[in-house]
């Protein structure tokens, strides 16, 4: 299936406004990643340690033994999310993880752009799909590098998970890389959309088992899966939610 044909993230009314942004390849050189490492103190893990509190981690024993490539997929309701997640990852699947970010959102400003992609390597793509950053995930995974993906294609303003798309599933079952599910309950009372002040609140974050696609998979069974997983993550956190309110 051509790179063209992949829609990772969802086409909405300011998807054709933006002209496509090319991701800052700069962002993976050896001086970028160490300044990653170096600074992930104070731009990653100060963050949840000021605003996720308290934060709890369910499901931890699933981050021990990761390699990269991997295809690591969580619910949106908050731009807090890609911080939660990147501060569960192991430094050495940090050091090589890309995150997905929306280039009409992300990437409008050329300098708070290149602030994103050298801070998270982030990467812009144009919602609805766009041949080059589609096809530099393809290259990423390709060459050992995993990817952050929010498979919703945009924030849920209800904690409600919205239907997947497609371009998470392609890349999974196209690439034979690994899936790593989390879901995030929380964020979004930390920096709910349409705001840009962030206040502490409660965050739990469960990670699943990682998900694997046996060769020939439908894609359309693959985004099933994988959003049934994270379904399943966000009713085991409400199920001990009641147990604990029961108790």
């Amino acid at each position: 299936m051509p790179v063209t044909d992949i829609s990772i993230t969802q086409g909405g009314q300011h998807a054709s406004a933006h002209r496509e942004v090319k991701p800052h390849k700069w962002a993976l050189s050896p001086w970028a990643r160490v300044l990653r490492r170096l600074a992930r103190r104070w731009t990653v893990h100060s963050h949840v340690r000021k605003f996720c509190r308290p934060f709890t981690v369910e499901g931890r024993e699933n981050l021990a033994s990761l390699k990269s490539p991997l295809l690591i997929i969580a619910n949106h309701t908050s731009h807090f999310d890609t911080v939660i997640v990147l501060s569960l990852l192991p430094t050495s699947i940090y050091d090589r993880t890309a995150v997905v970010a929306a280039a009409d959102r992300m990437y409008r400003e050329r300098v708070k752009g290149m602030w994103h992609s050298l801070r998270y390597n982030a990467f812009p793509i144009t919602r609805g799909g766009g041949r080059e950053a589609l096809a530099y995930s393809q290259w990423l995974l390709h060459n050992g590098w995993s990817l952050l993906i929010f498979p919703e294609g945009k924030r849920s303003r209800t904690g409600e998970l919205l239907p997947f798309h497609g371009g998470p599933a392609i890349l999974a079952v196209q690439q034979n890389v690994p899936v790593l599910p989390i879901y995030i309950e929380g964020a979004s009372r930390i920096l709910p959309p349409g705001t840009n002040r962030s206040q502490p609140a409660p965050v739990v974050a469960r990670v699943g088992n990682l998900l694997t696609f046996p060769e020939g998979t439908a894609i359309g069974d693959a985004k099933h899966a994988m959003e049934e997983v994270v379904r399943a993550l966000a009713g085991t956190i409400a199920a001990d939610h009641e147990q604990a309110a029961a108790s």
